[in-house]
Protein backbone atom coordinates (compact mmCIF):
# COMPACT_ATOMS: atom_id res chain seq x y z
CA UNK A 1 0.00 0.00 0.00
CA UNK A 2 1.27 3.23 -0.78
CA UNK A 3 2.01 5.87 2.04
CA UNK A 4 -0.47 8.34 0.34
CA UNK A 5 -3.14 5.72 0.65
CA UNK A 6 -2.62 5.26 4.38
CA UNK A 7 -4.65 6.51 7.01
CA UNK A 8 -2.71 9.74 8.77
CA UNK A 9 -2.84 9.72 12.48
CA UNK A 10 -1.19 13.05 14.17
CA UNK A 11 -0.17 12.78 17.48
CA UNK A 12 -0.53 16.71 18.81
CA UNK A 13 2.79 17.02 21.63
CA UNK A 14 2.42 21.19 22.30
CA UNK A 15 4.67 19.94 25.31
CA UNK A 16 7.30 17.60 23.78
CA UNK A 17 9.75 16.27 25.35
CA UNK A 18 12.20 14.23 23.51
CA UNK A 19 11.92 10.82 25.69
CA UNK A 20 8.38 10.31 24.77
CA UNK A 21 9.81 8.44 21.38
CA UNK A 22 11.79 6.28 23.70
CA UNK A 23 9.37 5.93 25.61
CA UNK A 24 6.55 5.07 23.54
CA UNK A 25 8.79 3.40 20.36
CA UNK A 26 7.24 0.18 20.36
CA UNK A 27 3.98 1.75 19.65
CA UNK A 28 5.16 4.48 17.36
CA UNK A 29 6.94 2.10 15.21
CA UNK A 30 3.38 -0.25 14.97
CA UNK A 31 1.50 2.93 13.98
CA UNK A 32 4.75 3.66 11.09
CA UNK A 33 3.72 0.44 9.44
CA UNK A 34 0.15 1.16 9.02
CA UNK A 35 -0.50 4.82 9.06
CA UNK A 36 0.99 7.97 7.79
CA UNK A 37 1.91 10.14 10.82
CA UNK A 38 2.11 13.83 11.39
CA UNK A 39 3.57 15.88 14.55
CA UNK A 40 2.25 19.16 15.51
CA UNK A 41 4.63 20.81 18.35
CA UNK A 42 3.00 24.56 18.04
CA UNK A 43 -0.48 25.30 17.74
CA UNK A 44 0.09 27.29 14.26
CA UNK A 45 1.47 23.58 13.49
CA UNK A 46 -1.57 22.08 15.20
CA UNK A 47 -4.14 24.06 13.41
CA UNK A 48 -2.61 24.10 10.39
CA UNK A 49 -2.61 20.15 9.73
CA UNK A 50 -6.26 19.85 11.50
CA UNK A 51 -7.21 22.47 8.56
CA UNK A 52 -5.62 20.52 5.74
CA UNK A 53 -6.13 16.46 6.56
CA UNK A 54 -8.85 14.81 6.90
CA UNK A 55 -7.04 12.66 10.14
CA UNK A 56 -8.38 8.97 11.69
CA UNK A 57 -7.56 10.26 14.94
CA UNK A 58 -5.61 12.70 16.94
CA UNK A 59 -3.49 11.04 19.68
CA UNK A 60 -2.98 14.22 22.30
CA UNK A 61 0.44 13.10 23.62
CA UNK A 62 1.36 15.54 26.40
CA UNK A 63 -0.29 18.10 28.74
CA UNK A 64 0.29 21.24 26.00
CA UNK A 65 -3.31 21.23 25.56
CA UNK A 66 -4.18 22.39 28.88
CA UNK A 67 -2.23 25.58 28.78
CA UNK A 68 -4.77 28.86 28.90
CA UNK A 69 -2.97 31.14 26.41
CA UNK A 70 -4.87 31.98 23.81
CA UNK A 71 -3.63 29.49 20.81
CA UNK A 72 -3.92 26.53 23.08
CA UNK A 73 -7.16 27.34 23.18
CA UNK A 74 -7.66 27.73 19.47
CA UNK A 75 -6.28 24.61 19.22
CA UNK A 76 -8.77 22.84 22.10
CA UNK A 77 -11.32 24.53 20.31
CA UNK A 78 -10.68 22.88 17.14
CA UNK A 79 -10.53 19.54 18.71
CA UNK A 80 -13.80 19.96 19.94
CA UNK A 81 -15.15 20.51 16.61
CA UNK A 82 -13.42 18.09 15.16
CA UNK A 83 -14.50 15.42 17.50
CA UNK A 84 -18.18 16.77 17.32
CA UNK A 85 -18.04 15.99 13.11
CA UNK A 86 -17.15 12.12 13.70
CA UNK A 87 -13.54 12.29 14.69
CA UNK A 88 -11.53 10.04 17.05
CA UNK A 89 -9.18 11.81 19.97
CA UNK A 90 -6.98 9.97 22.49
CA UNK A 91 -5.61 11.45 25.21
CA UNK A 92 -2.94 9.23 27.19
CA UNK A 93 0.83 9.10 26.83
CA UNK A 94 2.47 11.69 28.83
CA UNK A 95 -0.63 13.20 29.49
CA UNK A 96 -1.64 11.34 32.78
CA UNK A 97 1.95 11.98 34.23
CA UNK A 98 2.38 15.57 33.52
CA UNK A 99 -0.82 17.10 33.65
CA UNK A 100 -1.04 19.19 36.73
CA UNK A 101 -4.42 17.80 38.55
CA UNK A 102 -6.19 21.14 38.73
CA UNK A 103 -6.10 21.38 35.36
CA UNK A 104 -6.46 17.48 34.62
CA UNK A 105 -10.57 18.57 35.49
CA UNK A 106 -10.55 22.10 33.86
CA UNK A 107 -9.07 20.00 30.16
CA UNK A 108 -12.30 17.43 30.43
CA UNK A 109 -14.76 20.22 31.63
CA UNK A 110 -13.90 22.06 28.27
CA UNK A 111 -15.60 18.90 26.47
CA UNK A 112 -18.53 19.03 29.25
CA UNK A 113 -16.88 15.93 30.75
CA UNK A 114 -17.13 15.86 34.48
CA UNK A 115 -14.35 13.44 34.53
CA UNK A 116 -11.63 14.50 37.35
CA UNK A 117 -7.96 12.84 38.31
CA UNK A 118 -8.62 9.46 40.67
CA UNK A 119 -6.32 7.23 42.04
CA UNK A 120 -2.75 6.47 41.31
CA UNK A 121 -1.10 2.88 40.99
CA UNK A 122 -0.94 -0.41 39.09
CA UNK A 123 -3.09 -2.93 39.31
CA UNK A 124 -5.16 -5.50 36.87
CA UNK A 125 -8.30 -3.88 34.45
CA UNK A 126 -10.33 -5.82 32.01
CA UNK A 127 -12.62 -4.47 29.23
CA UNK A 128 -16.24 -3.03 30.48
CA UNK A 129 -18.58 -5.44 28.82
CA UNK A 130 -21.28 -2.41 28.98
CA UNK A 131 -18.28 0.34 28.07
CA UNK A 132 -19.46 2.30 25.21
CA UNK A 133 -16.89 1.87 22.35
CA UNK A 134 -16.48 3.85 18.83
CA UNK A 135 -19.48 1.95 16.55
CA UNK A 136 -16.08 0.69 14.09
CA UNK A 137 -14.25 -0.91 16.88
CA UNK A 138 -15.00 -4.64 17.82
CA UNK A 139 -14.72 -5.68 21.34
CA UNK A 140 -12.52 -8.79 20.41
CA UNK A 141 -9.61 -6.57 18.99
CA UNK A 142 -9.37 -5.03 22.22
CA UNK A 143 -6.47 -6.32 24.98
CA UNK A 144 -7.62 -8.95 27.38
CA UNK A 145 -7.30 -8.19 31.57
CA UNK A 146 -3.90 -6.88 31.54
CA UNK A 147 -2.04 -4.61 34.54
CA UNK A 148 -1.12 -1.27 34.30
CA UNK A 149 0.00 1.72 36.27
CA UNK A 150 -2.35 4.64 35.36
CA UNK A 151 -3.94 7.90 36.66
CA UNK A 152 -7.69 6.45 37.04
CA UNK A 153 -10.48 8.73 36.44
CA UNK A 154 -13.44 9.69 38.57
CA UNK A 155 -17.31 10.75 37.70
CA UNK A 156 -17.19 8.97 34.95
CA UNK A 157 -20.93 7.33 33.85
CA UNK A 158 -21.32 3.98 33.54
CA UNK A 159 -21.16 3.25 29.93
CA UNK A 160 -18.14 5.71 29.75
CA UNK A 161 -15.87 3.56 31.76
CA UNK A 162 -14.01 1.11 29.33
CA UNK A 163 -11.34 -0.69 31.24
CA UNK A 164 -12.25 -1.29 34.72
CA UNK A 165 -10.27 -3.12 37.78
CA UNK A 166 -11.10 -6.76 37.78
CA UNK A 167 -13.14 -8.01 40.45
CA UNK A 168 -11.61 -8.05 43.89
CA UNK A 169 -8.49 -6.12 42.26
CA UNK A 170 -5.77 -5.14 44.57
CA UNK A 171 -2.92 -2.56 44.21
CA UNK A 172 0.52 -3.94 43.06
CA UNK A 173 3.29 -2.42 44.21
CA UNK A 174 6.83 -3.61 45.04
CA UNK A 175 6.82 -1.16 48.16
CA UNK A 176 3.78 -0.91 49.56
CA UNK A 177 1.22 -3.94 50.71
CA UNK A 178 -2.17 -4.59 48.43
CA UNK A 179 -5.07 -2.58 48.82
CA UNK A 180 -8.48 -3.34 47.36
CA UNK A 181 -9.17 -0.85 44.86
CA UNK A 182 -11.79 1.74 44.52
CA UNK A 183 -14.00 -0.07 41.64
CA UNK A 184 -16.03 3.00 40.58
CA UNK A 185 -12.79 4.44 39.42
CA UNK A 186 -11.54 3.38 35.64
CA UNK A 187 -8.14 3.33 33.89
CA UNK A 188 -9.84 4.16 30.10
CA UNK A 189 -13.09 5.99 29.09
CA UNK A 190 -14.78 7.06 26.93
CA UNK A 191 -17.57 9.50 25.22
CA UNK A 192 -18.98 10.24 22.56
CA UNK A 193 -19.35 14.01 21.52
CA UNK A 194 -21.68 14.86 18.60
CA UNK A 195 -20.82 12.49 15.84
CA UNK A 196 -17.16 11.16 17.50
CA UNK A 197 -15.50 10.17 20.61
CA UNK A 198 -12.70 10.80 23.33
CA UNK A 199 -10.95 8.64 24.82
CA UNK A 200 -8.96 8.63 27.70
CA UNK A 201 -6.02 6.11 28.23
CA UNK A 202 -4.38 6.51 31.99
CA UNK A 203 -1.57 4.05 31.54
CA UNK A 204 1.64 6.18 32.49
CA UNK A 205 4.28 3.25 31.19
CA UNK A 206 2.87 2.29 27.86
CA UNK A 207 2.01 -1.60 28.50
CA UNK A 208 1.91 -3.97 25.67
CA UNK A 209 -1.94 -4.63 26.63
CA UNK A 210 -2.60 -0.25 25.92
CA UNK A 211 -0.31 -0.32 22.82
CA UNK A 212 -2.68 -2.91 21.65
CA UNK A 213 -5.33 -0.28 22.60
CA UNK A 214 -4.51 2.08 20.87
CA UNK A 215 -3.69 0.48 18.01
CA UNK A 216 -7.41 -1.24 17.85
CA UNK A 217 -9.23 2.20 18.58
CA UNK A 218 -7.37 3.72 15.36
CA UNK A 219 -8.99 1.04 13.22
CA UNK A 220 -5.69 -1.26 13.20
Amino acid sequence: MASTERPQILLLSLAYSDFIDESYSTLFNRLLKVAVIKRAKTATAALKAIAETTFKAIIITDEGLTESDQETQKVLARIKTYIENGGLTIVGLHFPNFTHMDKFREFFETFGLPWDNGDYHRTTFQLNPSGLLPESIEPSSLPESYSMKVLHVKNAKPEEKIFVPIDGAVTQSLVFPPMYVNQAQAGVVGAKLGRGHLIYCGDVNGEDGSNQLMLALCGF
